[in-house]
């Protein structure tokens, strides 16, 4: 590996009106070299990225690219000089082929202009060949899984010409075979010479994959460690300055929550079969399986979301109807923050009215005055700590966990007897992690019923009472233990 950096930035600034987004940071990458990025939201990952990827241009400081001062004024430009970046959400096109996406806009053609598509589909087997993939080149991308198409989506930016890759949190919606799938190319990219800048929150991950590693604190790099320097704990402390209880939660038994509040009987739909599962009084139940495995579907059946073939829901005492609506559940004591948080979000409109919009109804007897959902959204405001606490701030500008913790503060305006939490904190930096968890843990030993439905061990570990592990739509272990890992979970799927 060459010591001398293909990408250099020295002494760079950022700021946007007031916030100091970057303060003098130093950030450099070698040839065939993975450096990671992390740090808390807010810390300035996303920042600094986009100045790599020449998406600002308006900084101070130098850019360096294979030694030479340069200033990139668009992520075109940047591809033009070898840089491309992958988002977190794909924009690979599901309904094409697998060679439209690697070669879309760039199709080879015959010499009377026409597509070239026996020659389009031979290249996209070769360069996929090239990483070890043997994939038909004719099929549409959707038929192949989610790990499939980041790779796709991986190799269509070198296919444009692309020698450094910026990934953005690229496995934060793979399932754990998938994400050994992502590595291993990542492995052949760094032998092939390729420079990877890898951001993601999931730092043992990071500990894996990564080289060397940056550490960003409010908007400045305060170290840069190789592998060999680093550790769990080193990192957590560096990102936060403080340390922070990462230590999985012992599993209490089964016998200390005897007071039923929600039985599952026999829950059977096109995308799972014969659910069976009860949540005790102060219970917090983890539901843990890989993307596809039909966790998600369950939860979503549960609050009436997902339509079910047969089975029954009783929550304390009393069985829905079957295929219940959302509405009916949230009446009789369900609640439900889903995995996709933004989605379940207004972000334009401040936090008071997101708190209150499922229950406009009980507020007022019309339409609600500001003034009625200020007094029944402050409350909760301050009951899950939301920073900054202003009810009138939108909620957009809001960091990933603290738009978490409006999400779960909705559902306090009319306290539920059961949260039904869907990757509660998915896509969070270590600190947003440990207070969601502690906000959960909390609600727990106030005597709510918890279902936490998680594809990241880590967070099923962390808070769980009891866990059942679902694969191919079926439970296929279920755990009460005290001495349940990480390994005993991931062995089930």
């Amino acid at each position: 590996m060459s010591t001398v950096p293909i990408v250099e930035l020295r002494d760079v600034s950022k700021n946007f009106r007031s916030i100091q987004a970057l303060d003098h940071v130093d950030f450099d990458l070698r040839e065939g070299e993975v450096h990671a990025l992390v740090g808390e939201n807010g810390a300035g990952k996303s920042t600094l990225m986009r100045i790599l990827a020449g998406i600002y241009t308006d900084y101070e400081g130098t850019y360096f690219l294979d030694g030479k001062e340069t200033r990139l004024n668009s992520p075109h430009d940047a591809l033009a000089h070898g840089i491309g970046m992958i988002h977190q959400e794909l924009s690979v096109i599901p309904e094409l082929s697998v060679a439209e996406n690697l070669y879309l806009g760039r199709q080879p053609v015959t010499r009377w202009g026409a597509i070239d598509w026996k020659k389009m589909y031979r290249n996209a087997e070769e360069e996929l060949a090239k990483l070890g993939f043997t994939l038909d080149a004719r099929l549409d991308l959707e038929q192949y899984p989610l790990g499939t198409q980041q790779v796709v989506e991986v190799l269509r930016t070198i296919v444009s010409g692309a020698r450094v890759l910026i990934m953005d949190e690229p496995t934060s919606a793979l399932s754990p075979a998938e994400v050994e799938q992502l590595m291993a190319l990542v492995d052949t990219l760094r032998q092939q010479k390729r420079s990877i800048i890898y951001i993601s929150h999931f730092l043992e991950e990071v500990l894996h994959v990564a080289d060397r590693i940056t550490v960003l604190r409010n908007g400045r790099s305060v170290a840069t460690l190789t592998r060999a320097e680093a550790s769990l704990d080193r990192l957590i402390e560096l990102m936060l300055g403080r340390e922070v209880d990462h230590t999985v939660r012992p599993i209490t038994a089964e016998s200390e929550h005897e007071q039923t509040l929600l039985e599952v009987k026999d829950l059977t739909s096109d995308k799972f079969r014969d659910i069976n599962f009860r949540v005790g009084r102060g219970e917090i139940l983890g539901i843990y399986g890989a993307i596809g495995a039909g966790h998600f579907d369950v939860a979503r059946a549960l609050f009436g979301l997902y339509k079910l073939d047969s089975g029954t829901i009783i929550l304390e005492g009393e069985t829905f109807p079957p295929n219940h609506s959302a509405r009916y559940a949230i009446r009789h004591g369900l609640a439900y923050a889903i995995e996709a948080r933004r989605k379940s979000l207004l972000l334009d409109q401040p936090i008071y009215q997101n708190i209150t919009m499922p229950h406009l109804e009980r507020i007022g007897r019309f339409v609600p005055q500001q003034a009625q959902e200020l007094a029944a959204a402050n409350p909760t405001i301050a009951q899950v700590n939301v920073i900054p606490p202003d009810p009138l701030n939108p909620v957009g500008k809001l960091s990933g966990g603290n738009q978490q913790k409006v999400a779960i503060a909705r559902w306090l305006t009319f306290p539920p007897k059961v949260f039904i939490m869907s990757e509660p904190t998915r896509g969070m930096d270590v600190g947003a992690k440990s207070e969601v968890l502690a906000l959960l843990r909390r609600f727990g030993e106030q005597g709510y019923g918890i279902i936490v439905v998680s594809s990241e061990p880590e967070t099923i570990l962390a808070v769980s009472n009891r866990v059942i592990v679902m694969a191919r739509g079926e439970i296929v272990g279920r755990m009460v233990n005290k001495n349940l890992d990480k390994d005993a979970l991931m062995r089930l799927i």
